[in-house]
């Protein structure tokens, strides 16, 4: 997995960095990896950086990624950068109510940061 998965303490945000194309294969052992971040932390939130323009693979890789983050019951999403395409998927899922969750799009990460600080 090329990816990185950390949490940021002084925001108590778990982070999700795309460094490739994301893939099916990496759905599972990234969302594993959020998990455990996650454990016993006061909030269920994410930033999803995707400021290098890449893709996700296909339609399954989305579905999956959408049953993950129901799993997780990750609470608000940060997305920070992005495609235009991958921008709209996400819109779209979050608006149709297919992804139970809430989601802005913003610049730069401390713009995300600050959001989900506010929807505490």
């Amino acid at each position: 997995m090329v990816h990185e998965v950390r949490y940021d303490a002084a925001n108590e945000v778990a982070v999700l960095e795309f460094k490739n194309h994301f893939l099916l294969v990496d759905v599972e052992p990234i969302f594993q990896l959020v998990k455990e971040i996650l454990e016993g932390k006061p909030y269920r939130q994410l930033i999803v950086i995707m400021s290098n323009n890449h893709d996700i693979e296909n339609r399954e890789t989305r579905e999956a990624t959408t049953g993950a983050l129901s799993r997780l019951s990750i609470a608000n999403i940060g997305f920070v950068g992005g495609n235009a395409a991958n921008r709209m998927i996400a819109r779209v899922l979050i608006k149709t109510g297919m992804v139970k969750l809430n989601g802005e799009f913003f610049k730069n990460y401390d713009e995300a940061a600050a959001w989900l600080k506010s929807k505490r």
